[in-house]
Order: C-alpha cells, then sequence, then structure tokens
C-alpha cells in the first residue's frame, strides 16, 4: 500500500468514498453505507492521524470490519488487523480487503500469518516418511507420504489448505513444529520452510492478517528477544476485542497441553535415530513416558467433574491422578537427565531439555501437598482425553500488562482500534475498558452506538416446555424441536452449545430426528471450515444443521439466506467453580458491587450477543434466534439477560414462531428462486 499522494485531509477522503456517488457505491450498486457505519469511519480515521485508542461497539451488522478496512487503505500505512479465529482471519484476507481495495482502486499487500502450528513442517515430515512405517501402520504412513507430497509442492504449507479429508490429530506431532522443537537456521530445510516464508510475506506486507493468540505469542517472544513474525506496524485493530479478556487469562499461566505431551515423547524417540542414537535408551525413556502420560489421561477423565476450567485437589495425597503424576514426573526427570547427559550430540537436545523441566513445572502443581504449603496446585482444563490442559497459575496480569496486551504500546503501536459488537452496555464501554486495565490510558475513546430502533428482521423466541438445562430429558427435547423448525425452514440452522459435550449429544439427537437426506455437521476442529462453507452454499438439495460450539459463538459471517435459524442450548454462564470466575467474583465482591450482576450476568449477556451476532449481518438479513432454557422465562435475572436482545422482535408462543418460520422460508424460496434464474 503505497503512501498515498492525495492532498485531501483523511476525513475527507473518507467522506467522499462514502457518499451515494462515490467509488463503494459504484463498484456495489446494492451498497448503502449506513450511520453507524460511517460514525465509525470516521471515528478511526481520527485515531489513525492523531493516534491513541479507540474502543468502538456498533450494533451487529452494521459493517464493523468496512468501517475499520475503508479508513486504514484510505490512510495507506501499514498495520496489522487482528482476529478472534482463524475463519474470520481467512474472510478478511480472501474476501474484504481484496474487494475493498478493488473497489477503491488501491493496490494493498496483504499477508495471513497464522500460528506455528497451521504450517506443515518439511523437515519433520520427511524425518518420519523416511523412517518408514510401524509395524500395521501401513495407511498411516501413506498419509504422511501424501502429505509431504502436498507440501513440498504448496506455496504456504497452511494446513488449512489442504484438500484431502481432515487431519487425523496423531499425525501432528510429526506434522508441524513448535517453537521448541524448531531446529531454526540448523535445520536441512530452512530455506523452504513455509513458518518462514509466511514471516516473510507478512514483513513485506501492507497489512498483516493474525488471529489474537499469534499476537499473544509475539508479545511472549519479544519478552525473550525473539520474535513470533509479527512486525512492528503503526497500527494495531483488534476485531472481535471481546476475545481479549480470555487472553489475558494467560499472561501469567505455565500450560502443559495434551498433546504437546505427547509430542514430547515422540520428539524424545526419534533421538533413536539421530546423531544422538547411542548416548541413551531414547525409544525405552519414551515408552516408559508415553505410558505414564497415557495414565495420567485415564486418571483424569475419571477424575474431572465436568468440562471446562476448574481447580482439582489432585495436589492431595492419593486422589485420582496423583500416582499417575508422579510416575510421569519420573519419567521426565529421567529424560531431562539423559538429555543433560547428551548435550552437543543433536541439534535438539536442549530444546527438548527445555520442555521436560517447564512441563515438570506444571505437574509440581499437582504435586504439592493438600493447601499449597509448596505449591500453588494445578487447574484443570478438560476438554476430553485428547484435549485437557493443565495449567499452572501464576499472579494476575496487571494493568500495565493487561495494556501491553491490548494496546502493543511497548511495541512501537501509535494507533489502536478495539472493536466488536459487545464490548459493554453503556457509553463508557466499561466492561471491556476495566477488564484490560485501559480507564487510565492517555488518548482512549469509546464510541458505543446503540441501535437506531428495532431490528426488522430479527426475532427471538425461548420455548416454555422445555425441561431445564440440568434436567436429562433436555437435550432430547430441544433436538426434536429445533428438527422441526429446521425442516419447516429448509435447513440452514447453527446450534450453538456451551459445552463440547453437549454439541456431540445434540448432534447426535438431530441426526436421529432429522430425514436421512439432510447433513448434521459439527462444527468443532478441521471440521469448522467445511461446515461454515456448507451454510454459505444453501444449497436446498442438501438441508444443513452446524453443531457448534467455543469459538463459533463468535467471529463468523454467512450472510443471507445461508443461516436463517441459531438455537441456543442454554444460558452461558460459566459455571461458578471455575478458578478463574471465582478470582473476577471476589474482585468484584472486594470493590462493594453484587459479584452475580457484574461478573457472570455481565458475561452471559454479552455471550448471548455474540450468538445472536451469528444471525443477522446485514439489514436485510432475517431470522429467528433460540435461546433453549426456560429460565429466561422464569428466574429474576431473565429481565437483566433479554435487555441484550432489546431490539430483538419477541415471540411469545409456537404459533407465532411457526409463521415467523414459514415467512422466513416463502422469502428464501423466492431469492432461491431469483439467484438460480
Amino acid at each position: 500500500m503505497p503512501e498515498t499522494t492525495d492532498l485531501l485531509p483523511l476525513h475527507e477522503r473518507l467522506r467522499a468514498a462514502l457518499c451515494a456517488d462515490g467509488p463503494l457505491s459504484a463498484a456495489w450498486p446494492h451498497w448503502r453505507v449506513q450511520a453507524p457505519q460511517a460514525r465509525m469511519a470516521e471515528a478511526v480515521a481520527a485515531v489513525l492521524e492523531q493516534g491513541g485508542t479507540l474502543l468502538a461497539q456498533l450494533p451487529t451488522g452494521s459493517g464493523k470490519t468496512l468501517a475499520y478496512l475503508l479508513p486504514l487503505l484510505l490512510w495507506g500505512g501499514r498495520a496489522v488487523v487482528a482476529t478472534s479465529t482463524h475463519v474470520l482471519q481467512h474472510q478478511l484476507a480472501t474476501r474484504d480487503l481484496p474487494r475493498l481495495a478493488q473497489a477503491l482502486a488501491r493496490p494493498v499487500r496483504v499477508a495471513v500469518l497464522k500460528g506455528r502450528g497451521r504450517y506443515a513442517c518439511l523437515q519433520r515430515l520427511g524425518d518420519a516418511v523416511q523412517r518408514g512405517p510401524r509395524p500395521g501402520e501401513w495407511e498411516r504412513h501413506a498419509r504422511l507420504r501424501e502429505l509431504l507430497a502436498w507440501a513440498g509442492a504448496s506455496a504456504e504449507g497452511d494446513l488449512d489448505e489442504w484438500p484431502g479429508a481432515a487431519v487425523d490429530a496423531s499425525l501432528r506431532p510429526v506434522l508441524v513444529s513448535t517453537s521448541e522443537n524448531c531446529l531454526r537456521q540448523a535445520c536441512p530445510r530452512w530455506a523452504d520452510c513455509h513458518v518462514e516464508r509466511a514471516r516473510r510475506r507478512a514483513a513485506e506486507a501492507d497489512v498483516v492478517v493474525i488471529n489474537h493468540h499469534v499476537w499473544l505469542s509475539e508479545l511472549r517472544a519479544r519478552r525473550q528477544g525473539r520474535s513470533a513474525g509479527v512486525p512492528r506496524h503503526p497500527v494495531l485493530v483488534f476485531d472481535e476485542a471481546h476475545a481479549l479478556h480470555e487472553l489475558a487469562r494467560h499472561w501469567h499461566t505455565q500450560r502443559a497441553e495434551a498433546w504437546a505431551v505427547s509430542r514430547f515423547w515422540s520428539d524424545l524417540a526419534e533421538l533413536a535415530q539421530g546423531p544422538a542414537r547411542g548416548s541413551a535408551p531414547w525409544a525405552g525413556l519414551a515408552l516408559q513416558g508415553d505410558r505414564a502420560w497415557r495414565s495420567l489421561s485415564r486418571a483424569l477423565q475419571a477424575a474431572a467433574p465436568r468440562e471446562g476450567l476448574q481447580a482439582w485437589p489432585l495436589s492431595v495425597e492419593g486422589a485420582a491422578g496423583g500416582g499417575a503424576a508422579r510416575e510421569l514426573g519420573l519419567a521426565l526427570q529421567q529424560a531431562h537427565r539423559a538429555l543433560q547427559a547428551a548435550q552437543g550430540s543433536d541439534a535438539r537436545l536442549g530444546a527438548l531439555s527445555e520442555r521436560a523441566v517447564a512441563i515438570a513445572q506444571v505437574l509440581q502443581g499437582l504435586l504439592a501437598p493438600a493447601g499449597g504449603e509448596t505449591g500453588p496446585g494445578a487447574w484443570l482444563d478438560w476438554q476430553d482425553a485428547q484435549h485437557w490442559t493443565l495449567v499452572l497459575p501464576g499472579p494476575e496480569a496487571d494493568e500495565a500488562q493487561a495494556r501491553e496486551l491490548a494496546t502493543g504500546a511497548s511495541a512501537g503501536v501509535r494507533a489502536v482500534v478495539h472493536t466488536s459488537a459487545t464490548l459493554g452496555d453503556e457509553p463508557g464501554l466499561r466492561w471491556h475498558r476495566d477488564a484490560l486495565g485501559l480507564h487510565s490510558l492517555t488518548g482512549l475513546r469509546a464510541l458505543h452506538v446503540a441501535p437506531e430502533g428495532p431490528l426488522v428482521g430479527a426475532a427471538w423466541h425461548v420455548p416454555p416446555d422445555l425441561p431445564e438445562p440440568a434436567d436429562p430429558a433436555h437435550v432430547e427435547s430441544l433436538a426434536r424441536q429445533v428438527a422441526r423448525w429446521a425442516q419447516r425452514l429448509g435447513g440452514q440452522a447453527l446450534v450453538l452449545c456451551t459445552t463440547r459435550r453437549a454439541a456431540e449429544r445434540i448432534a447426535q439427537a438431530l441426526a436421529a430426528e432429522l430425514p436421512p437426506h439432510w447433513r448434521v455437521l459439527r462444527a468443532v476442529g478441521e471440521g469448522g471450515r467445511a461446515a461454515w462453507e456448507a451454510l454459505r452454499q444453501d444449497d436446498p438439495r442438501a438441508p444443513t444443521v452446524v453443531v457448534g460450539s467455543g469459538a463459533f459463538w463468535r467471529g463468523v459471517d454467512v450472510p443471507g439466506n445461508g443461516l436463517r435459524l441459531v438455537v441456543v442450548d442454554k444460558l452461558p454462564f460459566a459455571p461458578p467453580d471455575d478458578p478463574w470466575v471465582q478470582r473476577r467474583l471476589a474482585r468484584a465482591r472486594e470493590a462493594g458491587a453484587d459479584a452475580f450482576e457484574a461478573v457472570q450476568l455481565a458475561d452471559a449477556a454479552m455471550a448471548l450477543r455474540q450468538a445472536a451476532g451469528r444471525l443477522i449481518r446485514s439489514p436485510e438479513d432475517r431470522g429467528l434466534f433460540v435461546v433453549g432454557d426456560v429460565r429466561l422465562r422464569t428466574r429474576t435475572y431473565a429481565l437483566r439477560l433479554s435487555a441484550a436482545l432489546a431490539d430483538w422482535r419477541w415471540l411469545e408462543n409456537e404459533e407465532e414462531v411457526a409463521d415467523w418460520l414459514d415467512a422466513l422460508a416463502l422469502t428464501r424460496a423466492s431469492t432461491t428462486r431469483h439467484r438460480g434464474a
């Protein structure tokens, strides 16, 4: 994006671009600027020219993306744009930025930079293929050969672009590198490294699109005098900025993820075929450690009371997991001693030794005595036997550290934009501002644009006859109603669940309720993008219901007919025994606030608005949002949460819902015929 030669000030160029006979109207005949969009674009232009930090909340469907991209491209400088999901990252880089640059006739170099774990590692893949198949693993080895051939021919090596079936999680340890096991300049494939190529593209680009986790990795790397490849551009934009709250948790935590522990033992086993093969019984050490890790996984599966983050008394002598953790700690200790003794014989030994120490430190949290006299105890973030994380909590990030995450102040960033539909419910956007320590920031501006009136095409409903979520019959009852609504509409429905387990159960129940030609797709892991593409295709011959959880509550754009029904399985309250929530509740009580209202109700209201926002992405969109939780009719807090959807039309009963769905189906059929004409 070359420096502009325009003589007009940026705000005048912006107004010219937004006017009725401007370049956007010429490029997109049916496009019309929305008043909230214009207000945000002007606020972004001001912060680009003057510096500072802007918090901007617009109603869902107001065009926030264009509101920051347009002044950014007209300004002509270089910027980093951070999103909350890979799906939104892809959408910005392949659709939004190119379309806008073409409309403005302004060439712009765009690069996508993902985390290291999204790129195929040619060296590790090549080593795995060269070692040959183990007994009974011919099919796995054949898949590795296919992946190596593809990665060698691919310009980017981005695993999201792999054309084959979803990559099995068991292949990841040999498919990608980590910052710990990467050989860097010592790697024979350094010149062809897909990670380094992506970083070089980012260094040359005008706009670099990353996700929030890459930004956190960059800040951590800079503290160690390194970089994760994010350029030091003067402008930083956080889309879906509310997601930064969760990232702020990770500043002072040490984490041992299941996949990382498993990968450590597989990397150790590889030493048996490298330069250090004769210096220690690597295969035996790896086998011992892998068995201990699997034993710990089984113990955790038996002990974890629920899904999600939880404090778990594994430090108590004799508790489930304590013995398995000690076995794993002993195996790590033996591996570390062997690695230290063999230093110098293989470039990988030093990094492996550091990884053994890091995992062992987290395990100490499990082995600390009850009461935590010699250790803080660990947290467990449990999803399933393959997806869990042990977290060793440290002190909470102070305001200065939270501000660094939110502004990149030490990185030379001069203009920062945070935007989302859910930053707060009052003009100062305190919910977001205070969570990230921004209240004392010099040059802070807040733009809170409230909905101008009721959303014409948006309605919502709470089924009055559902069992409460704690009732075992809730899932089947909700699935029956969703199946009925989806069939009445003709498909294109999304069910958002508060846990992975609930998503699995509802997906199974829906598959049993719907006709055989219907598609019930789980939007999880590698299958996420395929699920969203199925909605966007809007094929009447293959009606679709997508079931998702986690990140799929936010940041996904399925405009038009692609999505007409969104159902939330229950109110998105964080579990009260979540240790992070407990910290926030304690802070609220210390400040004299109603802790439930200030933390859990506020968070749930924002999450509901995010979920509803998946449905209405433009003024022309129509749809029905359903909350499958009767507590929204019966509890005293129902009014507070309902206010989050005050601009949506309320449907009281099933008859009104049926009429609304029939009208949506009629509109969909009409536009589908028009599109196919």
